[in-house]
């Protein structure tokens, strides 16, 4: 069987290799527009040090039942997280108080799972109830919500959003899933399978995201175009404005 070390030796190179390509892609688009696209490449360059530092078997701390969790992948969820979080709803064209209140959702949720690890009984169940109901949650704002919102924009940013949001929800349900049957879970699974299933799922959702947000050439032009027309409707400041204020009633399931 192949040492967990291997494993996570061997996710390291392969998202190595994609962080170049995606760099090598961001490259190709028009000079104006690279810094637009380069959040992409640092994601899969994060999950590729994420698991060099897992290679080393020196960043984890161990649960009551004696079992490893790897800080540097937490690190890679609190930051790549809200990145794809922040960059599918920006698609959608949300709100700030939505951009805000997913990203609160997203964090919670990972610190959830975490305590999740690390508490004993009866704490433990507290945090698994909220484990469950945080994604639940943020199932709901991005179903909901921000779809709804989606469909304020154009076809091509719609189509767009839908696939990210299908991706991101695909990927929340396999950490749920994988996180129960593990080692740190029920331990249904053994060593081997957990970080298999762990990695496989990690390296596809990042490079799926990644490709499907460079090819959407048409709808990131547009959100580029409304980024670059919010900033200058800013005084030229040079910071990246979300999205445009909104003075609308606020609907309470917003």
């Amino acid at each position: 069987m192949i040492p967990a070390e291997t494993l996570y030796r061997i996710t390291f190179y392969a998202m190595a290799v994609v962080t170049g390509f995606f760099l090598l892609w961001v490259s190709r688009f028009p000079e104006g527009k690279r810094r637009y696209y380069l959040p992409i490449p640092l994601m899969c360059g994060i999950l590729s040090l994420a698991y060099f530092g897992m290679s080393t078997q020196q960043f984890f701390v161990t649960t009551p039942t004696g079992q490893p969790v790897q800080v540097s992948r937490y690190i890679e969820y609190y930051t790549v997280g809200p990145m794809m979080v922040t960059i599918t709803c920006m698609v959608a064209g949300a709100t700030r108080r939505q951009l805000i209140a997913t990203n609160a959702v997203m964090v919670s949720w990972t610190s959830a799972s975490v305590a999740g690890y690390l508490l004993t009984e009866p704490a433990v169940y507290v945090a698994n109830i909220a484990n469950f109901a945080l994604l639940g949650l943020l199932a709901y704002i991005l179903i909901w919500p921000i779809t709804r919102q989606s469909g304020k924009q154009g076809g091509e940013r719609v189509l767009l959003y839908g696939k990210l949001r299908n991706l991101l929800l695909l990927l929340f349900g396999g950490y749920l899933v994988i996180g129960l049957l593990s080692r740190q879970g029920f331990g249904l699974l053994d060593a081997f399978s957990g970080i298999f299933l762990g990695s496989y799922i990690d390296a596809l959702t990042r490079i799926g995201f990644g490709v499907l947000v460079l090819r959407a050439t048409d709808a990131t032009d547009q959100l580029i175009a409304e980024i670059e027309s919010d900033d200058a409707g800013d005084g030229g400041s040079g910071g990246v404005t979300l999205e445009k204020v909104d003075e609308s009633p606020v609907d309470p399931a917003d």
